[in-house]
């Protein structure tokens, strides 16, 4: 059983798609036309140009009894270790030696062409490229940089120079010799694949030596490039495209190709593919109903749609995570969930395959909102807080707003993902229905089900930002609680009246001073991009100028030994934290400065002007460690009871402070 869908192009009936009417009216249409032709392909990248290019080359040059010689050349392989003039010239020589077959008479002229009207074109190509950028500079200070010659160094014969008529003339009696010597062909079709891999530029200067030197009898060509790239390519000559300007790079167009084709994606019906190659690979092993197949479908247009490519890479990718399944429950001896649970069978197994199916399209399609899920895999409940955390409650108003708002706002700040909003939502509602099948509460199987997939899944990111983390904030802060509070039980068996507060994600520690007044100590744990955990800790420790002190410097407030023994006493838990753990440090607003101890930063703020209203300002300091579990590790429990010890003494002295 294979384990893979190959990336190759196919030519076999069984892939067309459900278009196999367009298919058929192309290849009646090639049969019948007026030579010359030019037919272009268009299509986005993984659309199947090459798949299409590749069939028609099967049915109209190489099947039993074929009315034409196929010739078939890939622009990017002639591209690759070239410069561009190069590149240009090794594809015109190419199609120069097959569409003759070696003719000597047409390599003759056309070398004697290359001397006369072809300098021309190598100098005007040579022009036009220097104007496309690369690498920060252009092609013309590259070109220069490696000395490439203003006159085509190929050319070393003095013969008389041949002009395009010539070239024509001698290549039509080549192409028609060789028609003629092989029985009843008709012409010559050329495929010329991969023309938007080349830099624009490069491309039209491609097409227009086409058109100026292969414009000839029995010849067709069919090209795949876009008029987009061609858009591209023209910038150079005719500047960005304009409402005022776009009649000019449509006549360029229109005087290349004389019949564009765009491959109807928009009409693909993938789904017959899809389950065909599910099946192939062994994922599903079951005929599927057809309101299974309906599901399936749906997945895919709200994700890879009609893309050829995409669908594969999506087919693929379960498939791999499939054999890591396999492989876990093999060497656990034990069923798992993902995807190979022998206690699934029948339909719960078929969701179970589905709801994989729709995380893995989520992960190729919509990596920003996947990203999330990976933060919070129990998306039904996204709050405000957690958009305030990943940086997308801008557009978020409501304080009761719930996960679909929240998507939405995620959404909202991307383009793409703006567009194809209704699409991630229907994904998003389709794994609330296939969980909610299971029973039990919703939002702890949604978690659960989710989390183990995306364990799975990593593997196949490939944004280096994206990782699923063993990062449960609530149980991270309870485990803090129990290692510190244990810890400060120790050390100062007199504090009895620290108390942890409600564990909602974010943590801390409360107490009281002697005057009853209440103070918090927050802790608030996060995930960060590159894959650490984070706990910021936000100490009590501001204290407000009474109208005595509003015009005092910070050295006329230390005259007071109350304050000065308080910030003393703090220094002493803190300093040797911030200077002896690479873990523990000063989170101030510019991160660029660096403070060793609390009275340093303290006294910076003064010098700025930050702490007219105030004697002191609540320190924030930051541990940033690789996983959760680091924080059980002795040093870290250490160092927070410290902090928490210090924040409480520190209070406890100034509690009568003026």
């Amino acid at each position: 059983m294979a384990t893979s869908i190959s990336d190759l192009p196919y030519i076999d009936e069984e892939y067309d798609l459900k278009t196999e009417y367009y298919v058929k009216g192309l290849e009646a249409f090639i049969r019948n036309a007026q030579t010359p032709m030019t037919i272009a392909l268009q299509g986005e990248w993984g659309s199947g140009k090459t798949s299409l290019m590749t069939r028609l080359n099967r049915v109209l040059c190489h099947g039993e009894n074929s009315d034409f010689i196929g010739i078939t050349i890939n622009t990017w392989e002639y591209s690759m270790l070239a410069s561009p003039e190069e590149t240009v010239y090794n594809i015109l020589g190419k199609l120069v030696k097959d569409v003759s077959k070696n003719d000597s008479k047409a390599k003759n002229v056309f070398n004697r062409f290359l001397r006369g009207t072809g300098r021309f074109l190598y100098r005007g190509g040579r022009e036009l490229l220097k104007a496309v950028p690369v690498a920060g500079t252009t092609l013309g200070f590259a070109i220069e940089a490696i000395n490439v010659p203003t006159e085509n160094p190929y050319i070393t014969n003095k013969e008389e120079e041949a002009s395009l008529s010539e070239v024509r003339e001698a290549l039509e009696t080549a192409v028609n010799n060789r028609i003629t010597k092989e029985a009843q062909k008709k012409g010559i079709i050329v495929f010329v694949d991969d023309l938007d891999r080349l830099n624009p530029p490069v491309a039209v200067e491609i097409l227009e030596l086409f058109k100026n030197v292969f414009t000839i009898e029995n010849c067709i060509f069919i090209l795949a490039i876009d008029y987009e790239v061609v858009v591209k390519g023209l910038e150079p000559k005719f500047g960005k495209l304009t409402n005022q300007n776009e009649r000019e790079f449509r006549s360029f167009f229109d005087k290349i190709i004389q019949v564009p084709f765009s491959l109807p994606v928009n009409s693909y019906r993938p789904i017959s593919f899809v389950v065909t190659s599910l099946n192939k690979i062994g994922y599903i092993q079951t005929k599927l109903t057809d309101e299974q197949q309906n599901l399936f479908e749906a997945v895919v247009k709200a994700s890879v749609g009609n893309n050829p490519r995409s669908i594969k890479r999506l087919i693929n990718t379960l498939s791999l995570l499939d054999c890591i399944a396999k492989e876990q429950v093999i060497s656990n001896n034990s069923a798992h969930n993902y995807g190979t649970d022998i206690k699934l069978t029948g339909d719960n197994l078929i969701l179970d395959k589905l709801l994989n199916f729709i995380v893995v399209a989520i992960q190729i399609c919509y990596s920003r909102i996947y990203s999330l899920l990976v933060k919070k895999p129990n998306f039904t409940e996204w709050n405000r807080e957690f958009a305030s955390r990943e940086g997308i409650d801008a557009a978020i108003d409501d304080e009761d707003a719930d996960w679909k708002d929240i998507l939405e706002a995620a959404c909202t700040a991307d383009k793409y993902l703006n567009l194809r909003h209704l699409d991630i939502l229907k994904l998003f509602s389709m794994i609330i229905d296939i969980v909610s099948q299971s029973g039990g509460n919703i939002n702890e199987n949604i978690n659960a089900r989710l989390k183990d997939i995306l364990d799975k899944a990593a593997v196949t990111g490939v944004s280096a930002n994206v990782k699923v983390a063993d990062f449960d904030k609530k149980a991270f802060i309870q485990k803090l609680y129990d290692n510190v509070g244990r810890r400060i039980r120790q050390l100062r068996p007199d504090i009895e009246d620290i108390k942890v507060k409600n564990n909602t994600g974010n943590g801390g520690f409360k107490f009281r001073d002697e005057n009853n007044r209440g103070y918090d100590i927050r802790f608030i744990p996060s995930y960060e991009p590159d894959n650490t955990v984070t706990l910021t800790i936000e100490m009590s420790t501001k204290i407000t100028r009474s109208e005595d002190m509003l015009n005092k410097a910070l050295d006329d407030l230390l005259e007071n030994n109350q304050l000065t023994n308080a910030l003393s006493e703090l220094d002493a838990k803190i300093s040797p934290l911030l200077q002896k753990l690479s873990f523990f440090e000063s989170k101030h607003s510019n991160d660029d400065l660096w403070f060793t101890s609390y009275s340093e930063e303290l006294r910076y703020m003064h010098e700025k002007g930050f702490m007219s209203g105030d004697v002191t300002h609540d320190a924030v300091y930051r541990l940033k460690l690789q996983k959760a579990s680091d924080f059980e590790d002795g040093r870290v429990v250490d160092a927070i009871a410290d902090v928490v010890i210090a924040n409480y003494d520190f209070r406890k002295t100034m509690s009568t402070y003026r």
